[in-house]
């Protein structure tokens, strides 16, 4: 990151002398001081772009993010450059002018020293794409060759310890004396809000584990800890059952590439899936699960989803495809385990899940950047898994 931060103040440095120029220029053409600092933050705009495609940012290739083109890559650093040169440039400009009585080009430079960095990570986490935050996950992934991201076996024992734990308190809440659904135990006012959200087909994700935070640290690991719902119109719950055990369709789900089912009783199967996993990094695992299956009443029914081996695919679907060594790799998913309720409400389902995640520690320096990266993963494969749940029962009447 220093080094490309470097390059980037290197390659900088011509749009900045750039700026300064016409703004000293148009200064003495007697613009007013704010006309000048536009017309020359433009003009550095453009050259800046242009040094950091063809240096700073050159091992990205030609297109950005999702095939961006050049010219996509242009407009989107341009409106980004926008809001933080332009817009940053002349409060700050104002500010310096104003407040502290700085001679107009001197407070530009004061300025364009002060957004530097703002405009770094901008441009390379949203323009040129894999940025600031792949960098980082590439150096915490980079560590698994040293061991840095293998799975410990305190780790193991902890992830285990807590998932106990919250089998025993949901063991605890299937008591006649506790509300079966977890949104059930919201206040009276609460609850209709939540049921009219789920009747209009959304998704409803929420941390379990505190209010503020869904990540719990761990000795040598990171668990994630989801909770969501989901209301499946227009189904029983003998059929959803029925759907969910029989064959398996879960590839039509957008982050699962392919699946197999193999029955192992009545209530009880092992199920295997290929997933992709795409947060600024795309990862593909070998996913395989114990799935059992309980009906506890004629209306509500339960089922537990238990990984037992988490294999990372290298270079997947290509000729140099490879699997990683379990618990000796990347580190962003070692462990994933699913505790679901199922209740017939009316003429549809209420389909809630509980997820546990474990995935390697966040070194401390990055850890506070990666963070959010890591935990919008486990979020979104919650929503993705639930949603299409629901859209595998849409376009039909299921009763009977």
């Amino acid at each position: 990151m220093s080094g490309r931060f470097a390059r980037f103040v290197v390659a900088g440095s011509g749009g900045f002398v750039v700026q300064l120029v016409a703004v000293a220029g148009l200064l003495e053409l007697n613009a007013h001081y704010l006309v000048a600092i536009v017309l020359g933050v433009e003009a550095g705009i453009i050259v800046n772009f242009f040094a950091h495609q063809m240096w700073t940012w050159r091992d990205r290739g030609a297109e950005g993010a999702k095939g961006a083109s050049l010219l996509e890559r242009f407009v989107r650093y341009h409106l980004l450059a926008s809001l933080t040169s332009v817009f940053g440039s002349l409060f700050l400009s104002a500010y310096f002018v104003e407040i502290t009585g700085l001679h107009p080009v001197v407070a530009n430079l004061s300025s364009i020293v002060a957004l530097s960095v703002v405009n770094f990570v901008s441009a390379d986490r949203l323009v040129f794409k894999a940025g600031m935050v792949l960098t980082m996950l590439g150096v915490a992934g980079s560590a698994s060759a040293s061991g840095d991201a293998t799975l410990q076996p305190k780790t193991v024992r902890e992830f285990n310890n807590y998932a106990a734990a919250v089998e025993s308190r949901r063991v605890r809440e299937l008591t006649a004396s506790h509300p079966f659904l977890d949104i059930e135990r919201q206040p009276a006012l609460q609850l209709p809000r939540t049921m009219a959200a789920l009747t209009r087909g959304d998704v409803i994700v929420t941390t379990a584990f505190s209010p503020n935070a869904s990540e719990v640290p761990i000795d040598g690991g990171l668990i994630n800890h989801w909770r969501g719902t989901v209301l499946v119109p227009r189904v029983t719950l003998d059929h959803l059952l029925k759907v969910l055990q029989g064959p398996s369709d879960q590839h039509q789900q957008e982050d699962v590439i392919r699946s197999r089912v193999v029955p192992r009783g009545a209530d009880a199967q092992s199920l295997f899936l290929r997933i992709k996993r795409t947060k600024i990094v795309t990862v593909v695992y070998d996913t395989e699960y114990d799935v059992t299956y309980k009906r506890l009443a004629r209306d509500r029914a339960i089922s537990t989803s238990l990984s037992t081996r988490i294999v990372e695919i290298e270079n997947a679907g290509s000729a140099r495809e490879r699997a990683m060594p379990e618990g000796n790799d990347h580190g962003y998913m070692w462990r994933l385990n699913s505790y679901w309720r199922y209740k017939q409400l009316g003429d549809g389902v209420v389909v809630e899940v509980e997820s546990l995640s474990l995935s390697r520690d966040l070194p401390p320096i990055i850890g506070p950047l990666i963070r959010p990266i890591v935990s919008g993963v486990a979020r979104e494969s919650i929503t993705r898994t639930l949603a299409a749940l629901r859209a595998r029962f849409q376009g039909a009447t299921m009763w009977g």
